[in-house]
């Protein structure tokens, strides 16, 4: 049997005997090469025929790996010496090096605090593109991403990964416990194996982004707030707090994919529509003399449509039609005034009861039975809201 060590003692030999790569130049130091471990395999970043390149040699088998990563797998490529001095070879990964620093890393060093916003809208568009296409990554986690330095969010390691030239086997593994629904078993290994750690870690994100005691949990720990397991047995208290976080600002998606968090199977089929909502919030630019939509409902929730297309997602627990040029919406028990491009111009707070706007006031009658008359204009600068 091959070890980590047999491994490292070959790549740190002079002579290195390969079965069809060339051009493999190791960088050793005091004599070793520099690698890490993870999943049974050795990793080290090496340079192949003159560019940056990740060289992953593997102590096990995986039956899977020629369908996920092409002719960037190569079987049997490194003749390995084990203690007992008989030779083996064994199955090497090539493929290219990718700049940046693991989210993981980014989320624990001095600059998370100002960019970890940015770092979730990354990965929102990172997991977009991945759930639009026809691989699921198997094993998400802050660990298998790299932020880049243009701002974007790379996945890495899909060791895991399901192709549809894997469609109807088992996964080979279930992914990382700390982001993976506890009810997801190896028979379920298709496109929405991602479903719930897409989900969780946008939401955990998202809410670092307001809450700085979610990121320094993280720096503590390595693990975020909201756990799978926790919040199977009942333990929702830690998901309530963090939908209410977004409830309170208008943040429709992540708000309902907070929610989506208690569901009782790894299977999230609106994750999607919602992942797009919350990307077209962050992109959307609507010109002002742009024509009102109308208020429509879908599956008991609210939003508007302009000629049958939604321009702001159904995620609203109510609304109102649009009067001078904005929406009276609800969510989570707060009320907003939004912007035809779904942004939010001014929040109340939870239990009060508000009015569309007329002649640009309205009226807002608090939990405790107070009113007040807001004025639109104050949130414009010149305005007044008057008790």
């Amino acid at each position: 049997m091959i070890t980590i060590a047999d491994i490292v003692d070959t790549l740190g030999n002079n002579h290195i005997l390969w079965r069809t790569l060339c051009g493999v130049e190791i960088p050793v130091r005091d004599g070793r090469p520099l690698y890490t471990v993870g999943n049974a395999a050795v990793s080290l970043r090496v340079r192949h025929e003159g560019r940056d390149a990740v060289l992953k040699c593997y102590t096990h088998p995986n039956d899977n790996l020629q369908a996920i990563y092409g002719t960037s797998f190569h079987p049997r490529e490194l003749c390995v010496f084990g203690m007992d001095g008989r030779r083996q070879w064994v199955d090497c990964l090539l493929c290219e090096h990718i700049e940046g620093e693991t989210l993981d890393a980014f989320l624990c060093g001095q600059d998370a605090r100002r960019h970890v916003g940015a770092a979730a809208s990354a990965f929102d568009t990172a997991a977009l593109r991945l759930l639009r296409s026809e691989r699921a990554h198997g094993d998400l986690k802050p660990e298998n991403m790299i932020f880049t330095p243009h701002g974007t969010i790379e996945f890495i390691d899909w060791d895991s990964a399901y192709v549809p030239l894997l469609e109807g086997r088992t996964a080979p593994e279930t992914g990382t416990a700390a982001y993976q629904h506890p009810a997801r078993t190896a028979e379920m290994f298709d496109k929405h194996i991602d479903d719930y750690p897409i989900a969780l870690i946008s939401v955990m994100l998202h809410a670092a982004a307001l809450d700085p005691a979610v990121l320094e949990r993280y720096r503590t720990l390595r693990e975020f707030p909201l756990h799978p397991r926790r919040i199977a047995a009942g333990e929702t208290a830690a998901v309530t707090h963090t939908a209410d976080l977004f409830a309170a600002r208008g943040m429709a998606a992540q708000y309902r994919m907070a929610r989506m968090l208690t569901a009782p199977t790894p299977y999230l089929f609106s994750l999607e529509t919602t992942l797009e909502a919350a990307c077209r919030a962050r992109d959307a630019a609507v010109p002002p003399d742009a024509e009102m939509p109308e208020l429509d409902q879908q599956d008991g929730l609210w939003g508007y449509r302009l000629h049958g297309e939604w321009v702001v997602p159904p995620l609203y627990d109510w609304g109102f039609e649009p009067t001078e040029g904005t929406m009276l919406v609800g969510l989570g028990g707060y009320s907003h005034f939004i912007l035809r491009d779904g942004r939010v111009i001014v929040s109340f707070p939870r239990g009060c009861t508000v009015k569309p706007l007329r002649d640009g006031r309205t009226v807002v009658r608090g939990a405790d039975g107070s009113c007040r008359t807001f004025d639109l204009a104050s949130v414009w600068g010149g305005g007044s809201d008057k008790g």
